[in-house]
């Protein structure tokens, strides 16, 4: 059925390109708006999993990734009340979509699942976040260049200066953007210094790995609420258009089962924060019960877990903590030749022989017979498509699924053969990827990062094994 999908205003905050405050601003932006009165329902445009953190905190609310390239039909469903409901949340009344990258920035020339081709799909206003920086009436020029890219451009309904050097500048920007490009200024911020978001090799270091990080966003948020307009960018949200679609695997039942659900373990801690949470909901629509554990704190992983799940993150980081934690370790042994688990990226770095960073190797889990280590320059990042070699514990042979890399490592040692890997935007750069042990039937370890709702039938197929490895033993 077509139907109106979600009566919660939003809009769209969008950058010129990467580097320029995007997620800091967005950030300050929601803690402003809820200290406003607002309920804020924070969104990050692509892949991301690092900016969420800071969203979430500044809203008190789960950030949800709206990423166009796994199943595009589903950008609506993930907007939807629908899906926040099912996560817990109660209705918010705006919603702030922080973009990615630059806002034409996407899959190809025509930025495909770019900040622009999300804004259009919802039919989102955007404003335009601007580096103002030893500029004024350029300022002008940019925008009115990125309002009229046709055929790309979404509606840009106003502009926010960042790193204006005071009231005059902001002034003489004003008065440009009204004249030659017919967009206001909605706002201005100072050259933050000392409260800029701290950064990694992987971008932004994880919001909760700082306690500072609520002071800074309320200080933020204090400048924000003293040169931008609340009130002129509520008014210009907007509730979005588009057409409601049910994934088809809400419709099925959950995989039947007597006595207890199916547990799954997730590891989330600092070492381990790469997170989808609609994969998590996922998982629970199937009847899972759903749990945390940490690598890096607790004793072992859960009693009565069917399925591990190790995300990615930031091992490396961690990694004499995770070694030290001898229990924990053992414990992933133990349970890696009666269970089942699924490792992304740092997780499974984590399964190695060892991690080598800065001239350092730290011994991990030894379960898969490689080592790990890092590299100076980035090795994966963007989109990629998979077809799948060899049958494992999600998929089977001959199927292809969408993903994406993002990661500063390589592996040596045990061959990786359970994937042909392309990179979406390049047809002919191909590798492989993938580690599983040798029935394949307990472990699946990849690069790659793996949106469910794009393969729901391969998390049906995952809890399944799980379910049939714990009736067993």
């Amino acid at each position: 059925m077509i139907t109106q999908f979600s009566d919660t205003p939003g809009f769209v905050l969008a950058a010129q390109s990467s580097g320029i405050g995007k997620t800091t601003i967005a950030a300050a932006l929601c803690t402003a708006l809820s200290r406003s009165g607002h309920f804020v329902q924070p969104f990050k445009t692509g892949p991301d999993f690092v900016d969420p953190t800071y969203l979430t905190l500044a809203s008190g609310r789960q950030c949800v990734n709206l990423d166009g390239f796994p199943n595009p039909e589903l950008i609506p469903f993930f907007y939807s009340e629908r899906c926040r409901a099912r996560q817990g949340c109660p209705r918010a009344d705006i919603a702030v979509v922080e973009g990615v990258m630059g806002l034409y920035d996407g899959l190809g020339p025509d930025g495909v699942y770019s900040t622009a081709w999300t804004a259009r799909e919802l039919g989102l206003p955007v404003i335009l976040l601007v580096d103002a920086r030893a500029a004024a009436t350029s300022v002008a020029a940019v925008a009115r260049g990125f309002a009229t890219l046709e055929p790309l451009a979404p509606e840009i309904v106003g502009v926010i200066a960042n790193r204006v050097s005071g009231e005059a500048h902001a002034n003489l920007i004003s008065d440009a953007l009204a004249r030659f490009a017919g967009i206001p200024l909605l706002g201005w911020l100072p050259n933050l210094r000392g409260l800029t978001l701290s950064s990694r090799h992987l971008g932004l270091i994880p919001a909760l790995e700082r306690r500072e990080t609520g002071e800074i966003l309320d200080s933020l948020a204090s400048l924000v609420e003293e040169s931008v307009n609340i009130k002129e960018i509520v008014s210009r949200a907007r509730v979005p258009k588009g057409r409601y679609l049910e994934p088809d695997i809400l419709t099925r039942l959950p995989l039947p089962r007597e006595g207890r659900p199916s547990r799954v373990a997730v590891a989330r801690d600092n070492a381990f924060c790469f997170h989808y949470a609609e994969n998590w909901e996922l998982l629970r629509a199937l009847g899972c019960e759903v749990l945390f554990t940490s690598p890096l704190c607790d004793d072992s992983i859960p009693p009565l877990t069917d399925l591990l799940i190790l995300p990615g993150g930031y091992p490396e980081e961690f990694a004499d903590s995770l070694s030290e934690n001898a229990g924990y370790i053992e414990s992933v042994r133990e349970f890696a030749h009666r269970g089942r688990i699924y490792a992304e990226c740092g997780g499974m770095m984590y399964l190695t022989r060892g991690i080598e960073y800065n001239g350092r190797r730290v011994p991990m889990a030894g379960i898969i017979d490689a080592e790990a280590f890092m590299t100076t320059a980035l090795r994966r990042f963007g989109y990629v498509e998979a077809s799948v070699s060899r049958d494992n514990i999600m998929f089977r042979r001959g199927e292809r699924f969408k993903a994406h890399e993002f990661h500063y490592s390589e592996t040596r040692g045990a061959v990786s053969d359970v994937f042909s890997v392309r990179r979406a935007s390049r047809e002919n750069d191909v590798w492989t990827d993938g580690f599983t042990d040798r029935e394949a039937t307990n472990l699946l370890a990849t690069y790659m990062h793996i949106n469910f709702w794009s393969c729901p039938d391969a998390a049906r197929r995952v809890v399944k094994f799980a379910r049939i490895a714990a009736d067993i033993s």
